[in-house]
């Protein structure tokens, strides 16, 4: 058997029913086995952004590594941005290129170059293959690896000629049991100090993201009365966002950070990643005497960006169950009387918020462009518990959970390390991970420009996504950063390289020549119309927006 036959008999026996890819010249002895294996697909993007896009809303949807191929030294490091907001998003995939023959590397022939060296930074583990006898070993580690909380990328590098090396055959698969769980006294002291607490907060983030974890922290918060937030542009929804103490993503200035924390007692951060922000601004701190307990499946987010008091090593869906269990009987009937004078007062500033918010969203006068929380409240009608949000519309992304009903894991996918052109793809991967879902991807004009190629993967391959773009001509996420940098008003001509209105972009015209149908929308009637019109194919909407 041929390493490349004992390795697609190994994806078949993993399952894989799509292998995401960009190939090249170095990839044509890996590529002619589809032929053979007719049951994997391989998706073409036309660019190596996109197929990295496309396997990260796929794994993330499904849980379990993507497998993509890309093209050599060109293919990989285009591939990088998106690699980078896996690894940062902590999402499995097996990634992999094409090398030369390892009789020619001493030449440094074009395109070569040490692929695993340039993958390692991002990525758990990087190797190349010695020998085709690796192969299979190579893969089943990688998957063991990919797998393995905390999840993440890792990359393998296929030389050509090992490829195509006689070998005894595949490599044993792996069962992985994933769940990590705390002793039992560390379950009795985070219900104890939350029994005890006089006012908990709890920040919810994606390490928490699954059914089992959210439905513990909603009973937690409602035995508590707890104020609950989102940690700040999540990868996944966690907590219910239209829950009556859910109170939007925690501040993203320090001083609403410290604001929203100010008085907190007990603070317990499920499953958090996200508090550092791209512009200097200090360490958020507790009042004296205040406990941090921070559960996470990876010890290197323990204390990374927020003092922990009590770390806790362990996978939120199995300690968040049993926190829930033991605190429910640790309320006598005091406890519990003041847990609802609390929840009274935390769902009272909810509706407070929600009002304020609602005011932020005003429907537009005749003949005045949207502003993108009125987009979204539009968006809200039309969404069902069948609904997925991809996400790439930074700047309105710090405000979606305002408006949005977004009720579980499979509600809303965002981006991590914030590298652009993952949005568009990831919507691709997530509507062929979840065919029965209806995956929507919100993303900006500007976000849009750096993956459009995605829109002919969608048109080629029938992938039904809807693309909304917030279109507001301008780079405005960095108008505000600049606003924000100079504390105060800047003149335009200091905002070089910030807009996207001389020539405008033809969105529509460019969606049309990848073969997907675009519209422009200008009023909340068009819009509301090209939502309710559903037609089981890739659309795109150019969602004219107020800058």
């Amino acid at each position: 058997m041929q390493a490349k036959a004992a390795l697609f008999e190994m994806l078949r026996e993993y399952g894989t029913r799509y292998v995401f890819g960009n190939p090249g010249t170095t990839e044509l002895n890996f590529i002619e086995m589809f032929a053979d294996y007719p049951d994997i697909t391989y998706i073409l993007g036309l660019h190596d952004a996109v197929p990295v896009g496309m396997a990260y809303g796929y794994a993330l949807a499904t849980g379990q590594p993507a497998f993509l191929n890309l093209h050599i030294t060109p293919g990989l490091a285009n591939g990088l941005a998106n690699i980078f907001n896996a690894h940062r998003a902590k999402v499995p995939l097996v990634v992999t290129a094409g090398q030369i023959d390892r009789r020619m590397m001493l030449q440094e022939p074009t395109l070569w170059s040490d692929l695993a060296r340039l993958a390692s930074q991002f990525t758990k583990w990087a190797y190349e293959a010695k020998t085709g006898q690796d192969i299979p070993d190579m893969l089943a580690r990688a998957v063991t690896i990919a797998s393995t909380p905390p999840a993440g990328p890792v990359f393998l590098s296929l030389p050509m000629d090992c490829l195509d090396e006689e070998i005894a055959g595949t490599a044993s698969r792996v069962e992985l049991t994933r769940r990590l769980r705390p002793t039992g006294d560390v379950i009795d002291r985070i219900a104890r100090q939350l029994a005890a607490a006089s006012n908990p907060t709890l920040i919810v983030g994606a390490g928490a993201a699954s059914p089992e974890a959210r439905a513990a922290l909603v009973t937690i918060a409602e035995l508590t009365g707890a104020r609950v937030f989102g940690e700040r542009l999540p990868v996944r929804s966690v907590f219910p966002t239209d829950h009556p103490q859910y109170l939007g993503m925690i501040g993203f200035s320090h001083a609403q950070l410290q604001s929203e924390l100010s008085g907190a007692d007990v603070v317990v951060l499920a499953g958090v990643r996200r508090f550092a922000a791209l512009l200097y601004m200090p360490v958020a701190k507790l009042a004296h005497g205040a406990v941090a307990i921070q559960v996470d499946d990876d010890p290197w987010e323990i204390g990374k960006n927020f003092p922990a008091t009590l770390g806790v090593v362990g996978d939120p869906a199995v300690v968040f169950p049993e926190v829930a269990e033991r605190l429910a009987g640790l309320l006598d009937a005091p406890t519990k009387q003041r847990a609802a004078e609390r929840m009274a007062r935390v769902r009272g500033d909810r509706e407070r918020r929600v009002e304020a918010w609602l005011q932020d969203a005003p429907q537009p006068e005749a003949g005045q462009q949207m502003r993108p929380e009125y987009v979204y409240r539009i968006l809200a009608r039309f969404m069902t518990d069948r609904t997925t949000i991809v996400d790439e519309a930074l700047l309105q992304a710090r405000f979606i959970d305002r408006y949005l009903p977004l009720h579980t894991e499979r509600s809303y996918l965002g981006v991590a390390a914030g590298a652009l052109g993952l949005g568009l793809p990831a919507s691709l991967g997530a509507q062929l991970a979840w065919p029965d879902r209806h995956v929507i991807c919100v993303i900006g004009d500007g976000s849009l420009m750096y993956a459009g190629q995605a829109l002919w993967t969608a048109a080629r391959y029938h992938i039904p996504v809807t693309v909304l773009v917030l279109n507001n001509r301008a780079y405005q996420i960095l108008k505000d950063g600049m606003r924000a940098y100079k504390r105060g008003a800047v003149a335009p001509e200091r905002m070089v390289g910030m807009d996207l209105n001389d020539p405008a972009i033809d969105i529509c015209g460019m969606a049309r020549a990848l073969g997907v149908p675009g519209q422009v929308v200008e009023d909340p009637t068009q819009l509301r119309e090209a939502l309710s019109d559903a037609t089981g194919a890739p659309r795109l909407f150019d969602v004219l927006v107020q800058p």
